[in-house]
């Protein structure tokens, strides 16, 4: 299904052109019937003659009502826009058509209404009226037809015209992330919560679980609804009545938005690209203007980043579930009128608004890389609201483009990364130079030092020829490691020299970093503070097992005869040996335990 908005000035008949073309009243409230004039969105559906289903928002025309036209359009890409022949050009045709361009939408067709009464030069100028006005704006190539819903003249070729112009537009994107933005919510008897809107950026399926409104609340889709048919899922681009389960109607207003994934960004700041209404003042101060995004009404606090009003900072009354590329209309509340339009550009962004401007007037994938340094998929996600496989795309373009390096998870920017490197090569060497018996840095320090994870600087780090990661250390694979220099052998055997009552490294003229390094390589081993060398631990081992063949219990005591030292040593071993399983403890006496290679 495609949904297309009528747009246009009151009393030019945009209702009864609906009514003619789907056979279903879009006005549904008694007080529209008695006034004859549309105030809220009325809604009707009908096939066209290819059989392509289409779904039609009908929005009222005066300019009392414009916000709920603007509720109307905000997810549309296709424009029904009626003319009355006898009438011509008039204010909200002028309005309407602009926000139309302000949002984006370039596709439509003109239907040039009440042909019934109006004579053929009256028509004919009012045609060329139109021609004349939309010579210079996207519906430019719009075909107008003239047509009469009382007497049904040429409603047949407003539909081949409709017909025609769905085939010309693009369909919808399907990023596998639904977005609808909620112009309807009610309780229906027998059903629950109901909520209407057009579906957008992917499919919605039953069964799904999604968040709607802000703060986001959960509910599960239990039915779905398309042109008053039910089906089992609605792709994007339809018109579609959703049955929620697990939340109230009451919680969901106009403007709330439906998701079906949590991994939509939802900022409370945007930085936008203006297009400003060319009647209007540039939009210089800063002040409080009212946005209208998806089918919301929101008042904002509006910054510019630039005296020349082509970027400007958004300040959201509420965080909003939004990808750059959406379009907002912004109108001043005091002037009560229409003065740019706005494309969402970044997303909370971290920039100072006074370098915010280089970096909006860069490209997308560039702009991603200064937003994240570190890039991943789900970044970019996020920020665009397309799916793994098109941010996959412009990961590799940013690649390909030399414009960032591909660093395990992520795509760095090259300066980033150079910066990096560079810093870890010269802390390296002032700490060997510091710390010659050292084996290196703990990444974790590193990592924090440079401000990134230890996953980050592992990926960044471990890519450097001249550097390697072992054991949680960072270093420089030319330097000589501590644990084969002669000041280790030595300890080694100093240690070795008195196995099991070694000295106390306070005891020994030895650097601290040695002793650190050799316990990290496991040449020696730390127990409760006592440092033995792990040959005295195996020797310590293999005289306990040795003793298990002729004995089957040991206590402590008999461990420390065995060993020819005292319980202060003797404890650590004995516990060491529970620990790994050489000997199992049965209240005093310690049994031969699994690793002992003596037990079945």
């Amino acid at each position: 299904m495609r949904t297309i908005a009528t747009a246009g000035h009151v009393d030019h008949g945009k209702s009864s052109l609906v009514l003619a073309l789907t056979g279903t009243d879009p006005d549904r409230w008694a007080e529209e019937k008695q006034r004859g004039m549309t105030i809220d969105l009325g809604f009707a559906f009908t096939r066209l003659d290819s059989g392509q289903a289409i779904g039609f928002v009908d929005v009222p025309g005066h300019v009392r009502f414009l916000k709920n036209m603007l509720a109307g359009v905000g997810s549309i890409d296709i424009a029904l826009l009626v003319v009355a022949a006898n009438e011509g050009w008039m204010p909200q045709s002028e309005e309407h058509l602009l926000v139309l361009e302000l949002l984006g939408v370039s596709h439509g067709v003109v239907a040039l209404s009440k042909a019934d009464i109006t004579d053929a030069a009256t028509a004919t100028a009012t045609r060329r009226q139109i021609e004349d006005r939309l010579a210079a704006s996207p519906f430019s190539r719009a075909p107008i037809v003239l047509c009469d819903a009382k007497t049904g003249r040429g409603i047949s070729d407003v539909r081949a015209a409709l017909d025609d112009t769905v085939k010309l537009a693009a369909a919808p994107v399907d990023w596998g992330r639904p977005r609808l933005w909620v112009d309807r919510a009610f309780s229906a008897q027998g059903a629950g919560t109901i909520v209407t809107g057009t579906l957008t950026r992917g499919r919605l399926a039953v069964g799904t679980e999604v968040l709607v409104g802000s703060p986001p609340r959960t509910a599960r889709v239990r039915g779905i609804e398309c042109a008053g048919v039910a089906c089992d899922q609605a792709a994007p681009g339809s018109r579609v009545a959703i049955n929620l389960v697990g939340i109230e109607h009451k919680s969901i207003t106009r403007g709330d938005a439906l998701v079906a994934d949590e991994q939509w960004a939802r900022p409370r700041v945007v930085d936008v690209a203006l297009t400003p209404n060319g009647e209007t003042k540039p939009l210089s101060r800063r002040g409080l203007l009212q946005a209208y995004i998806g089918s919301g009404e929101y008042e904002v606090d509006f910054r510019p980043i630039k005296s020349d009003s082509r970027f400007a900072r958004i300040g959201l009354s509420g965080a909003l579930p939004l990808a750059v590329g959406d379009r907002l209309i912004l109108r001043d509340p005091g002037a009560e009128s229409t003065v740019a339009g706005a494309e969402i550009i970044d997303l909370d962004p971290i920039t100072k608004m006074s370098e915010a401007a280089y970096r909006l007037e860069l490209p997308l994938p560039e702009r991603a890389l200064v937003r994240y340094p570190w890039l991943t998929l789900d970044d970019l996600v996020a920020l665009t609201g397309t799916n793994t496989h098109h941010a996959q795309a412009v990961c590799t373009t940013l690649v390909e483009q030399n414009l960032g390096v591909a660093v395990a998870d992520w795509v760095v920017r090259p300066e980033t990364l150079a910066a990096i490197q560079h810093h870890a090569t010269e802390k390296i060497t002032a700490h060997y130079q510091e710390f010659p018996h050292s084996s290196g840095i703990n990444i974790n320090a590193m990592a924090k030092e440079l401000g990134i994870t230890p996953d980050q600087a592992r990926a960044a780090l471990s890519a450097m020829p001249e550097l390697e990661i072992n054991q949680g250390q960072l270093r420089d694979r030319k330097h000589s490691d501590g644990a084969t220099s002669p000041a280790a052998h030595e300890l080694i055997v100093t240690l070795t020299a008195t196995p099991f009552a070694p000295p106390a490294p306070s005891q020994l003229a030895v650097a601290p970093e040695l002793i650190q390094t050799l316990l990290r390589t496991g040449q020696l081993i730390d127990l409760d503070g006592i440092i033995f060398s792990a040959d005295a631990l195996a020797q310590a081992r293999q005289i306990v097992i040795n003793e298990f063949k002729t004995k089957e219990q040991l206590t402590v005591a008999d461990v420390r005869n065995l060993l020819g030292s005292t319980r202060k040593y003797v404890l650590p071993i004995v516990t060491w040996l529970d620990r790994t399983g050489v000997t199992r403890r049965r209240g005093d006496q310690r049994i031969a335990g699994p690793t002992s290679g003596l037990t079945k």
